[in-house]
């Protein structure tokens, strides 16, 4: 669902675990009235602003006649587990001191770090999840819904669900699970639901559930912790489904899967038993056309309970990908590419305005466009109508590296419309790689359209990807002088390869491919295969050398360092107050020894990954302890993935 898109939003109305500020009450609840449905976004995913699946799914809902109640379980998690949470910095202080914004980060995750401590090795981060289970094994992930003594969500949800939900009494719950974090806590909620809403219908939607799905029928005991799975776009199904349970109407099943019959005892799995006539699972089937595409609707949402001094509103503008780049599973998360239109998105941004000036009495003007990659047209139509009706908003996108950017004046318009930021895909300047990984840009261009954006005033983020397979030291070497000399990047975020479930990749593997790539065929809830390239572990070799990289990076530019330890979602709002260069700005400012810190650190961290030292996460900044959970967790299955081979091979040998 788009409670299968990306990107949570908070139900203040029915549970206010802690006050947003001190000396503030909590809000007290609304009247409790029956509802249809209820939509969960889960933990563990960012805290400092709400995802953009549930409104879109609830603005679907209420068109459609429907009663729903939407909770962002993430941000009430947060304030639950660090109860009393304190509050961010003000607007004024974060912008007379914006130093004060990353004390108060860090304060945070020491908190969290030493609350994790409560349970045997669990860490909850502002944006990681680690427990003592492992959430990519089905059995694991049903022993962790059952563990009291190392899940804490068990005791959150049993004490949630009868608190707020059941008093609601809704026929439908949908728990959206988008990324790998959120599988234990949205698994365990569902077997609490099982246990204390027995007659309730569960439904689980999300990228995990589009791109696991075929993986989860196959498994009784993960099948039996859901009624249905929603693939792809959530609206048609989830309305369809309301219309068959709540209203008796027939309908379309496409994209809408039963996982079993609805008999089911509590506490217990529901009869797991295939349903006899099967639904139609087609990507391009169920899906809304541009102009269908709801506009969000944030009703029940406090936005003052998020961990930024400003809001920051999601919105959408595009649906899906038009790119197909060999190793991104990102447009097979959608139907398929399609835009709305210019003034409805504009007078949306005007409404929501007013709606949060009317509630909570402050100026929302910090907007991010939540998709997967923005139209250059639509922008620019977008950008000259906020123009021109002279609206005080600022938005931020993501885009591919398109030569309609460079055209005369269109970088400097979508400035003067409001854009203060962009997240690009770079991914590398290497033609021979950009054509392997079929992105169709080229370095040219790219240069151009980097260019125009700074010197309009956009702040340019760029997406660094490096260990494609066949990549050369020397081809990684220029990248990084590429990003060190280009002072028009300003920022970026370096991954290293991975072979990718749902990308094209993965889908259309090839044993005899060019490439040397060999891998497991995805299983349970793995996203990112375990593979190897000419039977050797790629993978170790290429994180090793991103340590590096990044490392003569941020020695280079202390620039691009200092931007990188500002969380994500503030550095549009900076660039709209200190121009796009505020990093060499705040490198003048505020001197180099919170940059030299993290060099120093990462330094550390690489020499102890090149050495198999074993690493203390207490001692890693955020982003550095969030890889380091992620990278174990990916080599320990390409550690199984080999043993596991090695042991097939084994066994037809002696077949033979």
């Amino acid at each position: 669902m788009p409670i299968g898109r990306s990107d949570n939003s908070s139900m203040a109305a029915t549970h206010s675990p802690s006050p947003s500020h001190p000396g503030q009450p909590p809000s007290p609840p609304l009247p409790v009235a029956e509802v249809d449905s209820i939509l969960i976004n889960t933990p563990i995913s960012s805290p400092l602003h709400a995802q953009l699946n549930l409104p879109l799914l609830q603005g679907a809902l209420t068109t459609a006649g429907f009663n729903c109640r939407i909770v962002d379980d993430n941000i009430d998690f947060f304030h639950d587990f660090l109860s009393p949470l304190p509050p961010p910095p003000s607007q004024t202080e974060f912008r007379q001191n914006p130093l004060s914004i990353l004390s108060y980060y860090n304060d945070l995750e020491a908190r969290l770090w030493e609350r994790s401590k409560g349970w045997p090795k669990l860490h909850v981060g502002m944006r990681s999840l680690a427990m003592a289970h492992d959430r990519l094994q089905f059995d694991s992930v049903l022993a962790a819904t059952r563990d009291r003594e190392s899940n804490p969500f068990i005791a959150y949800y049993e004490k949630r669900v009868r608190a707020d939900f059941i008093p609601l009494k809704p026929k439908i719950i949908g728990i959206a699970i988008t990324f790998q974090d959120q599988l234990i806590p949205a698994h365990t909620l569902a077997r609490v639901i099982r246990r204390e809403m027995p007659t309730c219908r569960i439904v689980f939607g999300g990228q995990m559930i589009t791109r696991c799905q075929e993986s989860m029928l196959n498994h009784p005991g993960i099948r039996g912790l859901a009624d249905y799975l929603i693939l792809w776009d959530g609206e048609i199904p989830l309305v369809n489904l309301h219309r068959q349970l709540i209203r008796g109407e027939e309908v379309e099943m496409t994209n809408l899967i039963p996982c079993h019959t609805p008999n089911h005892a509590p506490d217990q799995a529901p009869d797991a038993s295939p349903s006899p006539t099967p639904p139609l699972i087609q990507r391009t089937g169920a899906a809304l056309s541009g102009e269908a595409i709801p506009e969000v609707d944030f009703s029940g949402f406090d936005f003052e309970r998020y961990l930024l001094p400003e809001y920051l509103i999601p919105v959408q503008t595009t649906r899906g990908c038009y790119g197909e780049c060999a190793f991104c599973a990102i447009p097979f998360g959608s139907n398929k590419y399609r835009l709305r239109e210019a003034p409805r998105v504009v007078a949306e941004l005007q409404r929501i305005q007013g709606e949060i000036q009317e509630k909570h009495g402050r100026q929302a003007v910090y907007f991010k466009l939540m998709e997967d990659t923005s139209s250059p047209s639509l922008l620019l139509e977008i950008a000259d109508e906020i123009a021109e009706k002279n609206l005080h908003v600022r938005w931020e996108t993501f885009a591919r590296l398109e030569k309609s950017f460079t055209r005369e004046g269109v970088l400097k318009r979508l400035y003067a419309g409001g854009c203060r930021k962009i997240h690009w895909g770079l991914e590398t300047n290497d033609p021979g790689i950009l054509k392997e990984m079929n992105k169709k840009t080229r370095p040219s261009h790219t240069d151009d359209v980097l260019r125009l954006s700074g010197e309009a005033g956009i702040m340019n983020f760029c997406f660094v990807l490096i260990g494609f397979p066949g990549e050369t030291a020397a081809q990684r070497k220029a990248l990084t002088d590429y990003i060190i000399q280009n002072r028009h990047i300003h920022t970026l975020t370096l991954a290293t390869f991975d072979l990718t479930r749902g990308s094209p990749m993965e889908r259309d593997f090839d044993e005899e491919n060019a490439l040397g790539l060999s891998r497991m065929p995805a299983e349970e809830f793995q996203v990112r295969l375990p593979y190897l390239v000419d039977g050797q572990n790629w993978k170790r070799e290429v994180v090793s050398a991103g340590h590096t990289m990044m490392a003569d990076i941020v020695k280079a530019r202390p620039d691009i360092g200092l931007v990188t330890l500002f969380p994500d979602q503030v550095r549009g709002m900076l660039c709209d107050w200190f121009g796009n260069d505020w990093g060499s700005t705040f490198v003048q400012r505020y001197g180099t020894e919170n940059v030299q810190e993290m060099f120093q650190n990462t330094e550390r961290y690489a020499k102890a990954y090149r050495e198999g030292q074993e690493i203390d996460p207490a001692a890693l900044p955020e982003p550095l302890r969030r890889e380091h959970f992620r990278t174990r967790e990916d080599l320990e299955l390409l550690t199984r993935a080999v043993l596991q081979r090695k042991k097939y091979e084994r066994v037809r040998l002696e077949q033979v």
